[in-house]
């Protein structure tokens, strides 16, 4: 698949793009991760137009810095999707709680969405998600960015990166990524809910989406991610939730043919994978 260099989708946004003769499909990556993190599912959904985005602080995006809320960065990325005709919207981890904001701003004005672990603001967190986060926040004052970083960052618990670990070259690959990251809203405070970040995404917010809406969760996913999923497939009134088995939280990129196959099931046919109740999610073996 030829790629573009990365451009701006957005002011201070930059995107990698793998052009093709479908629709356009926005992909919105992991906290500490870029764009190219999508290389290996792009190779599965080659008939689509790809757009990958670098969030800010992320790749080649301008820093966090440049924008005051989540729910601000949603409504210009939403905007900017709408005005370059993008069709469907998929984001992993806090891409996905960033999807999911975009879905609040823009409740149908897209073909559908597609969120791989997600989170919530104000939603279940991951135990010792904090004092990890207070452990990175000291190394970087101490030593600034660089390795050291992503080797903490990528220790368990919380078990973010426990499913990549069983892949050599994923977990190389994703190192690599993450050394790269700057690591500077750790100085300037910018993912605080100090920095003015709106508190909650609340069900009532999630109750006015009517686009189709696909969920995607590890069956080794950590339980506030689970309790998540349940929240928003509770929530969102056409939303399925499926369950990849041998998957952990990075799902999307452990299992990129199965996700593949189901995301492309959902651009294809949006609402065709069912919207069954969280206490009866189905796993993809049961698909084939």
């Amino acid at each position: 698949m030829s790629q573009t260099p990365c451009r701006y989708f957005a002011p201070g946004i930059a995107a990698r793009i793998v052009p093709g003769p479908g629709d356009k499909v926005l992909w919105i990556h992991g906290y500490t991760m870029d764009s190219s993190t999508w290389h290996a599912l792009w190779q599965q959904l080659p008939g689509w137009h790809h757009i990958g985005i670098d969030l800010p602080g992320h790749g080649a995006s301008e820093p966090w810095s440049s924008f005051r809320t989540i729910a601000e960065l949603a409504r210009l990325i939403g905007a900017q999707a709408m005005e370059q005709g993008v069709r469907h919207i998929i984001g992993l981890s806090f891409g996905g709680m960033l999807a999911v904001q975009i879905a609040i701003e823009f409740p149908s004005e897209f073909a559908t969405f597609t969120l791989g672990s997600p989170a919530l603001l104000g939603g279940p967190q991951a135990p010792l998600a904090r004092e990890r986060y207070r452990d990175l926040t000291d190394l970087y004052r101490r030593r600034g960015a660089g390795p050291w970083m992503t080797e903490v960052w990528m220790q368990s618990p919380p078990d973010i990166f426990k499913g990549a670990a069983a892949q050599p070259t994923l977990w190389r690959q994703l190192a690599e990524v993450i050394d790269h990251y700057t690591w500077q809203e750790l100085h300037d405070g910018m993912l605080s809910g100090s920095a003015g970040q709106p508190q909650r995404q609340t069900a009532a917010d999630l109750q006015r989406v009517t686009t189709p809406t696909l969920v995607l969760i590890g069956d080794g996913e950590m339980p506030a991610f689970t309790a998540t999923a349940a929240i928003i497939q509770g929530a969102i009134p056409h939303c399925a939730c499926l369950t990849l088995p041998g998957a952990g939280h990075l799902c999307m990129l452990e299992l990129p043919v199965d996700a593949g196959a189901l995301i492309a099931a959902h651009l294809q046919s949006p609402g065709a994978l069912g919207n069954p109740r969280p206490t009866q999610s189905r796993q993809v073996g049961a698909l084939y």
